[in-house]
């Protein structure tokens, strides 16, 4: 999260602790365990776990232990597999201030242990013993998964995506592993199917305001703020992300027909040009809005539950994706 901060410095270090001790429970030999070990450390916020653990502890009204707390690292796994797709795919050169570890490592060093890292994702899961929370995170895994194939076939694609088509593409690749974490918490508690349906919701409102904040800041931050390759390879790899077709519809008919030569036709044009026109269009302030929408109901969703310090800081979580 750019710009605000996160503090909950326990919650964090118990994840961290968690995290670097999985070496001992790896089945995999020390050169692996040292690159799963490099990438685990490698910085996160760790907001997955943390929604998971703190959705836990609302529901149940117990203190996280090594059950919880495996569930909830199994998610910070699994984004950190993805990652490294991810930066593959989207061809970035850095992720957190770092050289991308496929530019570090190898494209098939990277791709290897994408699989290790999911192997060894659906092995903390289980350590729950608990069927649905293992299905939770194998359908999570899935609709990543998926993503990447939409992703591909949008690009590819010679026309403009709709906005629809873009917040799919969002509830996939974002949202789902929020989904996951918000409902994998209430699964270790006593919840119902009308808990756990809500809660799956919230998980889908906070990554769409998580990604389309990402978005805006990718356009609004320095480069060496982002510790990624952020909007360079987004407008660069012509993503049509959602603040771009809010452009295409707010700016006047040149820049329109800028915007869709560079996105549709592929004709290149500066990326320095068409970041300038992405700014100015108003898109940013549409996008501003609609965070700020998705928050409200994702924390509407959360006055649902008794009042407790857990569903404090997830209230204080979802806040920090205002812009």
């Amino acid at each position: 999260m750019t710009s605000k901060k996160l503090d909950l410095p326990i919650e964090v270090d118990q994840i961290n602790t968690y995290l670097s001790d999985l070496r001992n429970h790896s089945p995999y030999d020390d050169e692996i365990n040292d690159l799963i070990d490099y990438i685990l450390q490698n910085g996160g916020k760790r907001i997955r776990p943390l929604i998971c653990l703190l959705s836990f502890e609302m529901i149940s009204n117990e203190e996280r232990n090594d059950s919880s707390l495996a569930a909830a690292c199994s998610l910070e796994v699994i984004h950190n597999a993805s990652l490294l797709i991810d930066d593959i795919f989207d061809k970035d050169v850095y992720r957190r201030q770092q050289k991308s570890f496929y530019l570090k490592y190898s494209t098939f060093a990277a791709l290897s242990l994408s699989y290790s890292l999911s192997s060894l994702a659906l092995s903390l899961a289980s350590r729950t013993q608990v069927i649905e929370i293992v299905d939770e995170l194998i359908k999570a895994i899935h609709t990543l998964s998926t993503s990447l194939f939409l992703e591909q076939k949008f690009r590819s694609g010679k026309k403009k995506m709709s906005k629809d088509e873009a917040m799919q593409l969002i509830d996939r690749k974002t949202s789902s592993l929020f989904e996951a974490a918000s409902v994998i918490g209430l699964l270790l508690g006593n919840s119902s199917k009308e808990d756990r349906d809500a809660m799956k919701n919230y998980g889908k409102l906070f990554g769409r305001a998580f990604q389309l904040r990402d978005d805006y800041f990718s356009l609004t931050s320095k480069q060496n703020e982002l510790g990624k390759s952020g909007v360079w390879t987004d407008i660069s790899n012509r993503i049509q992300t959602y603040i771009v077709l809010e452009a295409m519809d707010l700016v006047n008919p040149e820049e329109t027909e800028i915007l869709y030569d560079y996105y549709i036709n592929k004709i290149d044009y500066s990326t320095d040009k068409i970041k300038a026109i992405l700014v100015e269009s108003g898109a940013l302030e549409v996008v501003k809005k609609q965070i700020t929408n998705y928050t409200d109901e994702a924390n509407e969703i959360l006055t649902m539950f008794p009042i407790c310090p857990s569903r404090e800081k997830l209230i204080e979580i979802t806040n920090l994706l205002k812009v």
